[in-house]
């Protein structure tokens, strides 16, 4: 099953009715923002693979750079017991020199967002 956004269900209608011939090449870049030569590539695309060419390939895949759900929940039970009283940067410092652990600080932000911690400065 292909599950799309609005935005790719908008691109699949108008490329099929450039390629219907009930709109032309110039009305759909106008229509979509893009260029004469980007619908050209879609039609090509639709024609060829479906609507399939409007999902994004990476589309479903797993983060390459997403940090393990293990070391979050190691982290966030670390922020309730060990360090509840630090704030971010120096939670972060302790967690790379005690813990060997080390995490973005957005990332982080985002960890001790989730399970309330917050503190200033």
């Amino acid at each position: 099953m292909i599950v799309m956004d609005s935005k790719a269900q908008l691109t699949i209608d108008i490329i099929a009715k450039v390629v219907e011939g009930r709109i032309t090449t110039a009305n759909a870049a106008k229509l979509l923002s893009k260029s004469r030569r980007t619908i050209e590539r879609y039609v090509k695309q639709y024609q060829q693979v479906g609507i399939q060419f409007a999902v994004h390939g990476n589309s479903g895949k797993p983060l390459p750079n997403k940090t393990p759900t293990s070391i979050k929940k190691t982290v966030q039970a670390l922020i309730k017991d060990k360090y509840f009283d630090l704030n971010l940067l120096h939670l972060a410092e302790k967690l790379e020199t005690d813990e060997h652990i080390i995490v973005k600080r957005e990332t982080l932000r985002g960890w001790a967002h989730d399970i309330h911690h917050v503190k200033d400065n």
